[in-house]
């Protein structure tokens, strides 16, 4: 079976800001009924979160999937080949060996770099 990778604030809990590492938002019931499926369906979920850089926040994620999935989910910062899917909030698809934009992401112009003015 696959594993989906799955970012955590703004795509699985609700996010309103970084309020620390260990307090996260409550569950985005779409994407909560999303995920029991897929775990029903038999797919391993991980979650992907730069929040998971340290042993507290991982405990912390993990302990809000079992308090809203009943199960504890593996949480991780790092990119796995394993990863068949990645679900993030601010991801864009891009089409593979062509840099091609799918899935109706868009273009946007790059934002200026620190004390770069736009031309």
């Amino acid at each position: 079976m696959p594993t989906y990778a799955l970012d955590l604030d703004g795509t699985f809990a609700k996010y309103t800001g970084f309020r620390g590492p260990t307090i996260i938002g409550d569950p985005i019931p779409l994407m909560l009924e999303r995920v029991k499926g897929w775990l029903d369906d038999g797919i391993e979920v991980v979650i992907f979160s730069a929040r998971a850089n340290t042993p507290a926040a991982v405990r912390a994620i993990r302990a809000w999937t079992k308090l809203h999935l009943g199960i504890e989910l593996e949480a991780t910062n790092i990119k796995h080949p394993r990863f068949a899917r990645i679900y993030d909030d601010r991801a864009v698809a891009v089409e593979t060996n062509t840099g091609r934009i799918i899935g109706g992401g868009g273009e946007k112009p790059t934002p200026p770099r620190l004390g770069q003015r736009r031309a």
